[in-house]
């Protein structure tokens, strides 16, 4: 059995985001050259921290995108049953890296969570930090705000996985 998508949500938030921190760049490099400006040296910094925002919301979630996939492992357990692995790829233009290969053996499979945003920001957050706590979390989605995400917990490497849900994987991730 072989699965994959790409997630494909909107950035439209990404892109107002990034809009955002360019017009408040712009506007403190303004306002720092009023002539009566106190201290403009601290609005020309400012300035430069909505820019050097601007560049790191691009570089880390516009210019890059996540194939998710599972893909049969050269494993085959006691029972001659064949393993399968969660297989994150990072695809940045034409250049391809895997960035994370998780065993589905590995995976707590009840413990498979959704979270969408809610309408207020506590409808899922005692649950997430809760599912998170001293735990290494990893997150590989293409947008700082998206829509819903699955948690995989690691029992094994104390650790969490989040990818964008997509249904499909979200029910052979519970499955297995």
């Amino acid at each position: 059995m072989m699965y994959s998508f790409e997630s494909s949500g909107s950035r439209k938030p990404l892109h107002a985001m990034v809009i955002g921190a360019l017009v408040g760049a712009a506007v403190l490099f303004s306002l720092g050259t009023l002539p009566d400006v106190p201290l403009p040296s601290l609005f020309q910094m400012g300035a430069i921290l909505c820019a050097t925002l601007a560049v790191y919301l691009t570089v880390r979630y516009s210019l890059r995108t996540y194939r998710y996939a599972i893909q049969p492992n050269t494993i085959v357990d006691a029972e001659g049953v064949e393993q399968y692995d969660l297989v994150i790829t990072e695809i940045t233009g034409k250049k391809m890296k895997v960035v994370c290969r998780v065993g589905l053996r590995t995976v707590d499979h009840d413990a498979v969570t959704v979270f969408g945003r809610g309408k207020t920001p506590d409808d899922d957050g005692e649950e997430r930090a809760r599912l998170c706590a001293g735990k290494k979390v990893f997150k590989y989605e293409n947008t700082p705000v998206s829509p819903a995400s699955c948690y995989i917990p690691i029992p094994e490497e104390n650790s969490v996985v989040v990818i964008p849900a997509d249904q499909r994987m979200v029910e052979i991730l519970r499955a297995r």
